[in-house]
Formats: structure tokens, C-alpha cells, sequence
């Protein structure tokens, strides 16, 4: 094996395994909960549903159609 040769599978391997000890690390981060996001897990809301929870004190309280009635 000549330099040029060496020199680029050195660069190679060193690629692969900083990209492996990258994605453990990654992987490691990811596992905290406190690292999560905060919503993970929650449904979504807009701001009308959660006025309407805060007026009425109660999530199954049924929604106004917005829609104009002819």
C-alpha cells in the first residue's frame, strides 16, 4: 500500500467512525426525556380550543361551527 492509497483509506476510516460515534451520541441525547420536545405526546390545539376549555372548564364541550348558516 503506497501513501496516496493509505492516506485516503485513513481519511475514510476515520469518516465512518466519527460518523458512527456521531449517531451514538446522537442516539444517547435523544433518549433523556428532559432532551425531548415539550409537546412530544400531547394533541394539538388551536388557540380557539384552548380559550373554550379555559371559559367552560371542560375539553368535551362542543365546538361552535364557524360556518355561516343561510
Amino acid at each position: 500500500m503506497n501513501t496516496p492509497e493509505m492516506t485516503s483509506a485513513l481519511g475514510f476510516g476515520t469518516l465512518i467512525i466519527g460518523l458512527i460515534v456521531a449517531i451514538v451520541l446522537l442516539l444517547r441525547f435523544l433518549r433523556k426525556p428532559e432532551n425531548r420536545h415539550p409537546m412530544e405526546g400531547q394533541r394539538e390545539r388551536n388557540i380557539a380550543e384552548i380559550r373554550d376549555e379555559a371559559e367552560h372548564g371542560d375539553s368535551a364541550y362542543p365546538r361552535e361551527s364557524h360556518t355561516p348558516i343561510n
